[in-house]
């Protein structure tokens, strides 16, 4: 994750919003990922995307996705203009694109950046 997180900050934008910390916050303090960090880690994680991101603020309203609840990435991305979405989540990857943003893997971009 932090080799991701490297390739982003150098080469491009971070987008997120608010709903899209709040979530990624909540995930890395599950127990099944917690265990592999510190809560100074995830703190540190949380407080590098809000500081080396950019806060979009989502007016769209997008209902795409078969999982509705990703479907807030997916108005990020629209109202962000982003160029790339990378996920792990198949609802999302099974789109291949959402307007003009790609959307691929981890490991697909990381093919592709490095």
């Amino acid at each position: 994750m932090m080799r991701l997180a490297r390739t982003l900050a150098a080469r491009h934008r971070l987008l997120f919003s608010v709903e899209q910390l709040r979530e990624f916050k909540e995930v890395i303090e599950r127990p099944r990922l917690a265990r592999y960090m510190t809560g100074t880690h995830q703190r540190e994680l949380v407080v590098g995307m809000a500081a080396d991101g950019e806060l979009v603020l989502v007016i769209s309203s997008v209902r795409v996705c078969r999982d509705p609840d990703d479907d807030h990435l997916l108005a990020l991305c629209k109202d962000g203009q982003a160029d790339v979405l990378i996920t792990g989540d198949k609802d999302l990857l099974v789109l291949g694109h959402f307007g003009s943003t790609r959307i691929i893997a981890p490991s697909h971009f990381l093919a592709e950046h490095t």
